[in-house]
Parts: structure tokens; sequence; C-alpha cells
């Protein structure tokens, strides 16, 4: 398994305790970790959040029962900028999983490759659907795949895809292998059975 960056207990450590330092290490997991994402890990993080914002809120409260002092005020103000900050990535976070799983379930489970089709079923123009795609590429959610602007559609490298069953390989000379499908971004993979494998898409553990 791949080093997958700062744990959240440290993430969630310098939100409480020095939220710059939190957010920062937060945007930088969900930039170079696929399965932060789109394993729901982030669901705790509003309650962070909103405490932040509590706390903020309480320090506007004791400054102005007393005789206001600048740095209490500017500090109350930080604790509670820092918490809609991070509301607001949560939520954006939260939209782009649901997108890409849409995405992917189209692409990978469902091997519809036509970018216009893909525009079709998820809802969105053409060019917003296209940009979203090269993202995913970009992010490492698609791997080796690339779009034929002439053709408007996306390239897999992996032609063919793993149909979502229980039937497994009996081929005594190989390991047994089945397909899986991913709990974090849904998409279906084949996997060693007895090993514990990562998700090609999003790096996901799986367990066969």
């Amino acid at each position: 398994m791949e080093n997958k960056g700062t744990k959240w207990g440290w993430i969630i450590f310098w939100l409480i305790i020095f939220w710059p330092v939190g957010l920062y290490l937060l945007v930088k997991k969900l930039a170079t970790d696929q399965s932060a994402l789109m394993s729901g890990k982030t669901s705790k993080l509003p309650v962070v959040g909103w405490g932040l914002i509590a706390f903020g809120v309480m320090g506007f409260f004791v400054e102005f029962s007393d005789t206001p002092d600048a740095s209490g005020l500017m500090l109350g103000l930080a604790f509670v900028i820092g918490g809609v900050l991070l509301l607001l990535k949560v939520s954006k976070t939260k939209k782009t999983a649901v997108k890409y799983k849409k995405y992917i379930d189209t692409v990978v489970n469902q091997n519809i490759r036509s970018i216009d089709n893909i525009a079709s079923i998820v809802g969105l123009p053409y060019d917003v659907v296209a940009k979203d795609l090269q993202d995913m590429i970009d992010t490492g959610y698609l791997k080796d795949a690339y779009i034929h602007q002439s053709n408007r559609e996306i390239i897999l490298k992996q032609q063919e895809t793993a149909t979502y069953t229980q039937e497994t390989y009996t081929d005594q000379t190989a390991p047994q292998t089945k397909a899986a499908r991913c709990p974090g971004c849904g998409a279906n993979n084949v996997v060693i059975v007895g090993q514990v494998s990562e998700c090609e898409y999003c790096s996901t553990p799986i367990s066969a």
C-alpha cells in the first residue's frame, strides 16, 4: 500500500489547535489521496467546523460582556472564519465525490465512453463533463486514460472492465481472482481472493 499522507487524527488535531495548518493539511490530503475523497471519512469534519464557529462566537460574547479587546475579537473572528472555510471545503468535497462516483459508474461500470452520452446521463453540458473527466485523469482517478477530442470520447487503457459477479476463477496455476465493487468509488475491480487490494481508480482498500 502506498503512503496516504497525513493521518486524519493529525488533521483534526491541527484544525482544532491551529486551523490554518489543519485546513492546509486537509486540502493537501484530498488532492493527493484519492480514497480520502471517496471514502466518506470527511463526514466527521463538519463537527469540527461547527465547533470552531461556536468557539469563536463564544469568544465574541466573552469580549462584549467585558471591555472589548481588539486581539480577542480578532481571535474569535479567526475561529469563525476557520469554521466557515472548513464547512465550505467539506461541502465541496462531498459534491465532488458524488459527481466523480457517477462518472466512474458511467465510464467504468457501464462502459460508456461517448462524452455526449455521459453528459446526457449526468445532466451536464458537454464542456463541463469534458473538463471534469480531464480533471479526473489529471488527479489519477482515471489512470492511463485520455480524451479523444475529435471523436468526443474518453479512452481508457483498460478496454475491458470487470463484471460484478461472485464467480471466481478456478485455475490452480494462478491466484484465484474475483470481481469486487470498490466500497469507495463503486468501480468494479478484479482482485485476488484472500488479499487486500487497492481500487485501481481511487486506491481504496478492497478485501476479497
